[in-house]
């Protein structure tokens, strides 16, 4: 067999580790300083994205919670204040109502039906 020829085994022995440890020496020299600084870098840059939205997350979290609480009071607020109102009008109705005279009702009645009956009479009659 060729492969096991023993003229050219030393020969080929020889020129194979001469090419795989100059392969090697360039891989260690050249290329692998080069890819091992990009995974530092990736993994540098992963680590800092990771702690970016951890924060983020937090203050996520806190603004939610600051605008459910502002939500609530400004409910809370403007039920206050729609019931205030509600109290002042009627308050304000009752008290209208008792001082108003049942004569200045009576008038104001008289005359607005005075004037109905003046309408309707005009338009009968033309």
């Amino acid at each position: 067999m060729p492969q096991f020829d023993k003229i050219t085994f030393f020969n080929q022995i020889f020129w194979l580790i001469l090419i795989f440890s100059s392969f090697y020496f360039i891989l260690l020299k050249n290329f692998l300083p080069k890819i091992g600084s990009v995974l530092k870098a990736r993994n540098k840059k992963l680590l800092k994205s990771n702690s970016l939205a951890e924060q983020f997350k937090s203050e996520e979290l806190s603004v939610l919670a600051d605008s459910n609480r502002v939500f609530v009071g400004t409910a809370a607020l403007c039920r206050t204040n729609l019931f205030n109102g509600v109290g002042k009008s009627d308050n304000w109705l009752d008290s209208s109502q008792k001082t108003l005279l049942v004569s200045d009702l009576k008038n104001t009645q008289e005359e607005y039906f005075k004037s109905f009956g003046k309408i309707s009479a005009k338009r009968y009659l033309f």
